[in-house]
């Protein structure tokens, strides 16, 4: 195979080490090589370039590291499965190889290494890819039917023991992206099977299996996994993300306690802030945020990211409040917003602040101020934004009415949100995917239909009946409170331990853990009460109730 056409990018913060590392490229026939010293030069070289091979270091100095940097760039779509990722790092430590092998690099070349270790790792890599190239331009097409075609051919003409592991596993993902989570959980048994060691199988099984409906196994494994120090941190996430999927936001909160606050990733931190805010702990979510942004000071980018997340949380305090009230939130977030980013000449930064700033401008009554700001160039083309500034978008345009573009993007945020794989951003997209929602003002007419229908039922004693319409209006709404309490107070008269994978109990516990005006709290007491009278039902062993209707 000739490298003599392949397109090389080497990131590297050390100047020694990259200049040491494209003398060897270059002595194995490599010509296009690009040197970068982190991940924002690297971005800005490839607008208008593609990439065959990326040799990445994971400790990039005052900058993003490189996992963050990979993730970034796939989320933004300047790489893809085409592009040959190598990670070149002399970390040794299980949990920054366990973030490296999360996001599926080809190999893992741990220094020092020998030039003929590295040229056998760098040769048989891209040999690899090569193979398997119908198959990854067949995924960077979105089109996985086809893609699993082309790799089950390849995996029948075979015969290869190590390169058949390495098909299978590229076969689990495929099936994780085509929803056949059964099959691909197979995978991951039969991988674990052989060895139950292999850690990334672990978590594509857990994957699988939770989104497979099976959230009880899955829930099972991740609570082995917390026993070990290796594994519990990002265990106490997916279990945090599974009770955030239910709307139990207090014990997902719990989960992420059991994770030391020095020890939060920013995606965790962030996920965290998110749970708090759901619980309108916005003090809480302010204090985390501060103490990371601080703690990130010496590394620019998450220090001006973490202070947009930190605005955005000031900004939701004031929405809560009237008048001058919000004066002091909107003052805080202002100064955030400046400070972010000064000193680049990024337009997606720009832009980014802009829609915060035109959101700040309606919170303080400056409508002209919001429509200016948004009638500025280039505010209009969010294809290539992140999530968080398209959901910034949907609330400042609905802000000043117009609802028409605000759906716009709520649909473009939506279509960005099924190419996010990893799970705590994920979580985070898909929490203010739902906000952006929620303040079009599209679920709530429906939940409250449902809600209406559910009230007649429940006036006639149909409670079973009753209850489905209240989870119906529940799931479309769940910060209403009248909702939730309606469901609980369904499930109770109809003598439910469970409804649709909600524990009566645990229910219970969430709504006593949220902030409670005198009425629902005098409300909340009276079922209590009821389930008291009914101890016979939820203090002792009994079969589910829906499991016995059904039967």
């Amino acid at each position: 195979m000739s490298f003599s056409k392949i397109k090389v990018a080497v990131v590297e913060d050390n100047g020694m080490a990259r200049a040491n590392l494209r003398n060897h490229l270059l002595d194995m026939g490599f010509n296009d090589i690009g040197c970068f010293s982190n991940g924002r030069e690297l971005k800005a070289n490839m607008r208008n370039k593609r990439l065959d091979l990326l040799l990445m270091d994971f400790h990039l100095g005052q900058n993003k590291n490189g996992v963050e940097v990979l993730q970034d760039l796939q989320q933004q779509g300047y790489i893809n499965h085409s592009t040959c990722i190598m990670f070149v790092t002399s970390d040794r430590l299980p949990l920054i190889i366990g973030q490296i092998v999360d996001v599926h690099p080809e190999a893992l070349i741990v220094k020092p290494y020998t030039i003929r270790n590295l040229m056998k790792n760098i040769s048989n890599c891209l040999n690899l890819h090569h193979y398997l190239k119908p198959v990854y331009e067949m995924m960077d097409e979105d089109n996985y039917p086809q893609a699993l075609v082309v790799l089950d051919a390849l995996l029948n003409e075979n015969s290869r023991p190590k390169l058949k592991s390495a098909l299978i596993k590229l076969r689990a993902r495929i099936l994780t992206k085509l929803e056949r989570h059964t099959e691909a959980a197979e995978h991951y048994r039969d991988i674990l099977k052989r060895s139950d060691k292999v850690i990334w199988a672990k978590w594509g099984l857990i994957q699988n299996l939770f989104l497979d409906g099976q959230v009880e196994e899955s829930e099972t494994l991740l609570h082995d996994l917390t026993e070990s120090q290796l594994t519990n941190d990002k265990a106490c996430e997916w279990l945090a993300r599974i009770s955030i999927s239910n709307n139990q936001y207090s014990k997902a909160e719990n989960y992420m306690h059991q994770i030391r606050e020095g020890e939060l990733s920013i995606p965790a931190a962030r996920l965290k802030a998110y749970i708090y805010q759901s619980q309108q702990k916005g003090e809480d979510a302010i204090n985390l945020l501060e103490k990371k942004r601080e703690s990130n000071r010496s590394i620019r980018e998450r220090y001006d990211e973490i202070s947009l997340d930190l605005a955005r949380c000031y900004l939701t305090e004031a929405e809560l409040k009237t008048g001058n009230d919000r004066t002091p939130d909107i003052q805080v977030a202002k100064f955030l917003i400046g400070a972010a980013g000064r000193k680049l000449s990024d337009p997606a930064m720009a832009q980014k602040k802009d829609y915060m700033l035109a959101t700040a401008a309606f919170l303080e009554g400056n409508l002209a101020k919001s429509n200016e700001i948004l009638s500025r160039p280039g505010m209009t083309d969010l294809h290539e934004a992140e999530i968080s500034t398209i959901t910034d978008a949907i609330h400042a345009w609905r802000n000043i009415g117009n609802t028409e573009k605000a759906k716009e993007y709520l649909k473009l945020s939506k279509e960005k949100l099924k190419n996010i794989d990893e799970g705590n951003s994920k979580t985070i997209n898909t929490m203010m995917v739902a906000k952006g929602e929620e303040a079009i003002g599209e679920r709530r007419p429906m939940a409250l239909e449902f809600n209406k229908i559910g009230l007649q039922k429940f006036s006639k004693k149909k409670y079973m009946e009753a209850t489905e319409d209240f989870y119906q209006a529940y799931k479309l709404f769940p910060r209403e409170l009248a909702f939730s309490l309606n469901l609980l107070q369904g499930m109770v008269d109809a003598e439910l331990t469970e409804f649709n994978k909600i524990k009566t109990l645990e229910f219970l516990t969430e709504l006593q853990s949220r902030e409670l005006n005198a009425g629902n709290k005098k409300r909340l007491d009276e079922i209590v009460q009821r389930i008291v009278k009914k101890k016979h039902v939820y203090f002792m062993e009994q079969p589910n109730q829906e499991t016995q209707e059904n039967t």
